[in-house]
C-alpha cells in the first residue's frame, strides 16, 4: 500500500469461521519479533468505509516505533467475508479479531505473547469484548469507547441488521447481560486506558466513567485522560497527545 517512516503498510488476510477476512498490516523494518497492536475502528457504514479509515491514525505511529499494527476490515467490509448472521455485528467483529490473534504465530515477525488492542468508539466495544474472552490480550487503549453494557449501545444505535438474531434490549434483558463485557470484568482483565474529549457528541462521559469504575472495582489498573473541548474524533495536538499516551501505556504493559 505505502511506505511509512520505518514501516511498510500492506494488505493482509486471515481466516475466520471459514471466511476470508481482510485488513491492513503496518510492519516495522527489521526481523522482529515485534509486539502486536490490533486497531479496531469505529462504526462507519460499509458503503462509506475506505481501507485504513479510523485506524491508521492510531496504528501507524505505533508501527513507526516498533509495533506491528494490524487493522481489521470488519465482516462485510472491503472484502472481508460475512460471519454468522445470528451474531450482533459487534460480536462478529470480536470473533474475527479472535481468529486474527490465533493466526499471529504464522507471522514470523510477530511476538504472539505481546498483544495489545486499540479501539475507537465501536472498536472500543470490540476490544472490551476481546479483553474478557482472550487471555493473550495484555493491554487496552480505548479512544471514546462505546458502553461496556451492550443494552446502552443497542438502545442508541443498533438497527435490526446490527442486532442479528438478538431481540431489542427491553425484550431480552438477560441476553444483553450475557453479552456485556462489564459483567465479566475480573482481576485478570488487562490494564485499560481511556482517552476521550469532554465535548464528545457520541459517547456520554457517564458510559466511560461506568466502565472505568467497573474495572477499578475489580482491582484492574485503569485510568482516563480527558481532553477539554475535544469531540468524538480527536484531531491535531489532542490526537497526537492521545496517541503518545496510548503507546506509552501499551509499551509499559506489553513491552
Amino acid at each position: 500500500m505505502f511506505r511509512g517512516a520505518g514501516f511498510t503498510k500492506s494488505h493482509a488476510t486471515w481466516s475466520s469461521q471459514g471466511q476470508t477476512m481482510t485488513g491492513t498490516i503496518s510492519l516495522p523494518d527489521g526481523a522482529g519479533p515485534f509486539p502486536v497492536v490490533i486497531v479496531n475502528h469505529g462504526f462507519i457504514p460499509a458503503n462509506r468505509y475506505w481501507i485504513g479509515q479510523d485506524s491508521g491514525i492510531f496504528g501507524d505511529p505505533m508501527a513507526s516505533h516498533g509495533f506491528i499494527a494490524i487493522a481489521p476490515n470488519y465482516p462485510g467490509y472491503s472484502g472481508s467475508g460475512q460471519l454468522d448472521p445470528v451474531y450482533p455485528a459487534i460480536i462478529a467483529e470480536a470473533v474475527a479479531d479472535m481468529d486474527l490473534i490465533n493466526s499471529l504465530p504464522s507471522l514470523p515477525q510477530a511476538d504472539p505473547g505481546r498483544i495489545a488492542l486499540i479501539g475507537h468508539s465501536n472498536g472500543g466495544g470490540v476490544s472490551l469484548l476481546l479483553a474478557v474472552i482472550e487471555p493473550r490480550v495484555r493491554a487496552l487503549a480505548l479512544f471514546a469507547p462505546v458502553s461496556s453494557d451492550m443494552a446502552d449501545n443497542a438502545r442508541k444505535w443498533w438497527t435490526d441488521a446490527r442486532r442479528g438474531a438478538v431481540p431489542p434490549p427491553d425484550a431480552a434483558a438477560e441476553i444483553y447481560k450475557h453479552i456485556s463485557p462489564r459483567n465479566y470484568f475480573s482481576t485478570t482483565s488487562p490494564p485499560t486506558l481511556f482517552l476521550q474529549g469532554t465535548l464528545d457528541q457520541d459517547i456520554p462521559a457517564a458510559w466511560t466513567n461506568a466502565t472505568l469504575q467497573a474495572l477499578q472495582d475489580k482491582g484492574v489498573e485503569a485510568s482516563v485522560t480527558w481532553y477539554p473541548g475535544a469531540q468524538h474524533d480527536m484531531i491535531g495536538a489532542d490526537l497526537a497527545d492521545a496517541d503518545a499516551r496510548a503507546e506509552a501505556w501499551i509499551r509499559r504493559h506489553v513491552g
